[in-house]
């Protein structure tokens, strides 16, 4: 007897009846093709009669059968867990399936029913928030859930629809984890919610303009093409530029006018925040270096370069040169000259012994640390050299205050390790935050005072005592060292808090989270600004705190944001949370304001250093997107052309990092698209593929710009390693050993260009550009 599907068979009235419904056969065509009952050709981001038609942004696709209400809630939750993903906004959930009721876990696959199990493991691999597998021409690609303004609202209920909780439950909860999980199998990276792209999957409309953009343009992959060859290529002829010996690291550094201008640079920025050298110790060292390099010690000519890698992307060009940077492919020749000088330090270190660790090393393993952050060297592993720093230091004892050594340790080594102690919990911090990983900082116990509130000049290196401690209103070079200690257990725990995979955010704690924000920031020093004070301090230079008074303020009003933005999603279905609403833009246009501020008066650290203006607009863009799309009128029209104005501000400033390291381009395409998405869709809208053509145009002038000003590859490697120890060293012995080396390099194996495969260097990564091999779990 031949057997017919269940569903296409007619109920005898003879058969037993059953309470069990119809199963429907699953929808493929998108909704509008099958609300016009049209054939449907599947094509993603949208079918091609929805692109034809001018409605590709609202071209979608049903992920489940067609089901009653109460199963089809089941499948959506049971769909939801397989994936990672959250159940879509306000579906109801009955009181009888429950799943976050006390006592009971989320189901596995064998508690699902036989009918579930089927349709969670059918289900495309990228169904749910943002799972995007395989070719961008699968006919499992991007299929958003509608509507387009997902809540992931829950409480113990299991309600959906006003956020309420239950009486006991502490108000308002919302699971505030926005995670992404990049790669397959074993080659994954994980970025946590506190990561500055996170917020890119609530965003699903801004994924499909970007993605359908990318793809109409095609002189994109030309241009990635270009530089990454160029780049490639260069990698393999600059194979001989890292020294081999220790005498050799004299011949990277720069002519004496540019390391005189860096060391000075260095000191006017980095030492105002982070606590790394003691400025009247390194002067007299680097003198003698000057009259005399062969005197000098390794040490300090890695440290030396070190300082010179930290602020060679923050230097201006001098005037007699052209001020337009040159490149080499998709790196300026500021950071492929920094890049060099890291690896260099890199490979001196480890042949230090580990038994005989003085000042230097340490020094140098935090300046490692801050020059790879600022050049953008090696940035998937900077969260992993970080934690290793802390545990390096957490071994040393670095996590109990020096004075329990007694006599063993000298005034002046007491006070430097609370300063390295104190650099080293904030960078990691820092970092962990970028990441959206928890700090180490949260689970460690540490009763290392914060160091003294002097300057360099109050502390001697053969000092019987130390010096009294400046009160908290005075500026030193430690000011901001010792003023973050206080705030640092509040934006520690805040870190984790956001970043705890479990927790749910009650939205009474985030408004005492907000108080103990809001009365840290009172707290800040009012320092005022001392331009052409001339008092002895960390440089003996002029001292201006607006670089660490505008950092003090920012790591702190930056946590606003990571709180108040999932309650700021909800605005529109909550208006309790139109407050978060207005958090969220007063932060975000204070923390864009002082990066520009900083940026106009030449000062550009947090520019390389930080990426919260760069949340801050993605928070400002997802805003009125939602505004707009519940048709917020209030809020756009009176608003709308000031957070377009702070939109734009951003750009500028990721233009200018894009044009001092010569990378960064996805930040810059996420902004300028998502600038391009708003004026399509805010009031009197211009017309989307103009809007598209004009975003597109803004990352390829970019590439363009890069393009004219490449350096010439030979040229730039006698740029980057001149061999200057040529005339300090008349030695005989000297000059045997620079000849050999120079042998030994030009008998080197040669770059083969056959050899190079370009397919997976479009934008870099084509996961960044096309959102590819990418899991956000929510």
């Amino acid at each position: 007897m031949q057997s017919h599907p269940s569903s296409r068979i007619s109920k005898s009235p003879r058969q037993p009846s059953s309470d069990k419904p119809k199963r429907r056969r699953k929808a493929l065509s998108c909704y509008a093709c099958r609300r016009r009952k049209l054939k449907c050709d599947r094509g993603v981001p949208a079918c091609g009669r929805c692109r034809k038609g001018g409605i590709a942004e609202s071209c979608s696709y049903n992920e489940f059968p067609l089901l009653p209400d109460e199963e089809r809630s089941v499948l959506l939750h049971n769909s939801a867990y397989t994936l990672h993903s959250p159940p879509p906004a306000r579906a109801p959930v009955p009181q009888n399936h429950s799943v976050r009721g006390p006592g009971l876990e989320h189901p596995t696959v064998d508690q699902a029913s036989p009918e579930t199990r089927v349709i969670s493991l059918a289900a495309p691999q990228n169904a749910g928030s943002w799972q995007l597998l395989g070719a961008s021409s699968s006919a499992t690609g991007i299929n958003e859930e509608r509507p387009s303004i997902r809540s992931n609202v829950a409480d113990n209920n299991g309600s959906h629809d006003d956020g309420i909780g239950p009486p006991g439950s502490g108000g308002d909860r919302l699971r505030v984890q926005t995670t992404i999980l990049r790669g397959e199998n074993f080659k994954t990276h994980y970025y946590g919610s506190t990561n500055p792209i996170s917020l890119i999957s609530h965003f699903p409309e801004l994924r499909s303009f970007m993605k359908e953009t990318i793809m109409q343009r095609t002189s994109l992959p030309s241009l990635q093409r270009e530089l990454k060859a160029l780049q490639v290529k260069w990698k393999g002829m600059r194979t001989d530029l890292l020294p081999q010996h220790e005498w050799e690291l004299v011949g990277l550094l720069p002519d004496p006018e540019t390391m005189d201008a860096h060391v000075h640079l260095y000191f006017d920025t980095f030492e105002t925040i982070y606590r790394i050298l003691h400025y009247p110790s390194f002067m007299r060292e680097y003198e003698t270096f000057r009259e005399d390099s062969r005197a000098a010690r390794p040490a300090f000519v890695v440290t030396l370069t070190l300082v010179l890698a930290c602020v060679g992307c923050l230097a201006a060009p001098p005037a007699q040169q052209q001020q337009q940077p040159k490149y080499i492919g998709d790196s300026a020749m500021a950071r492929e000259r920094a890049t060099l000088w890291i690896e260099a330090a890199e490979a001196w270190l480890p042949r230090q012994s580990q038994k005989h660790i003085y000042l230097a090393i340490w020094q140098i393993r935090c300046l490692l640390l801050v020059a790879k952050m600022v050049n953008v060297v090696k940035k998937k592993r900077t969260w992993t050299a970080a934690g290793t720093l802390v545990r390096e230091a957490m071994s040393a004892g670095f996590h109990r205050d020096p004075t329990i050594l007694g006599d063993r340790v000298s005034v002046f080594d007491l006070e430097m390790r609370r300063r390295l102690w104190a650099t080293t919990l904030e960078l990691e911090l820092q970092i962990s935050t970028d990441r959206g990983m928890p700090s180490a900082g949260a689970a460690l116990t540490s009763d290392t005072a914060p160091p003294l509130n002097i300057d360099d000049q109050a502390l001697a290196v053969d000092a019987a005592a130390l010096p009294p401690s400046q009160p908290a209103e005075v500026y030193t070079a430690c000011s901001f060292l010792r003023v973050a200690a206080s705030s640092f257990p509040l934006r520690t725990a805040l870190n984790s808090l956001v970043n705890d995979i479990h927790a749910q955010s009650v939205y009474e704690e985030v408004l005492r989270s907000e108080e103990r924000i809001t009365a840290a920031l009172h707290r800040l020093p009012p320092w005022p600004d001392d331009d052409d004070t001339r008092t002895p301090g960390a440089s003996g230079r002029g001292r201006n705190p607006a670089l660490p008074r505008a950092l003090l303020d920012i790591q702190l009003r930056h946590f606003l944001i990571l709180l108040h933005a999932p309650f700021a999603r909800q605005a529109d279905t909550n208006p309790r949370y139109s407050l978060s609403r207005m958090v969220c833009f007063n932060a975000a246009f204070r923390l864009i304001d002082q990066h520009r501020q900083l940026t106009e008066a030449g000062n550009h650290l947090l520019l390389l250093l930080r990426h919260d203006y760069f949340k801050s607009a993605l928070v400002i863009c997802h805003n009125m997107y939602i505004a707009a799309s519940v048709h917020d009128n209030i809020l756009l029209q009176s608003n709308s052309t000031t957070l377009i104005h702070y939109i734009e501000a951003v750009l500028h400033l990721l233009e200018e990092k894009t044009t001092r390291l010569g990378t960064g381009y996805t930040h810059y395409w996420y902004i300028a698209a998502a600038a391009a998405f708003l004026r399509s869709r805010l009031p009197d809208p211009a017309h989307p593929a103009v809007q598209k053509e004009e975003a597109i145009y803004e990352v390829v002038r970019q590439y363009h710009r890069v393009l004219a000003h490449q350096e010439d590859l030979r040229k730039a490697k006698e740029l980057l390693f001149p061999m200057r120890l040529f005339a300090p060293f008349p030695n005989p012995f000297f000059e045997e050993n620079i000849r050999t080396s120079q042998l030994i390099n030009t008998q080197q194996p040669t770059f083969s260009q056959e050899d190079l495969s370009l397919d997976e260097f479009f934008f870099g990564n084509p996961a960044a550009w096309t959102f590819d091999n990418l899991w956000a779990m929510e």
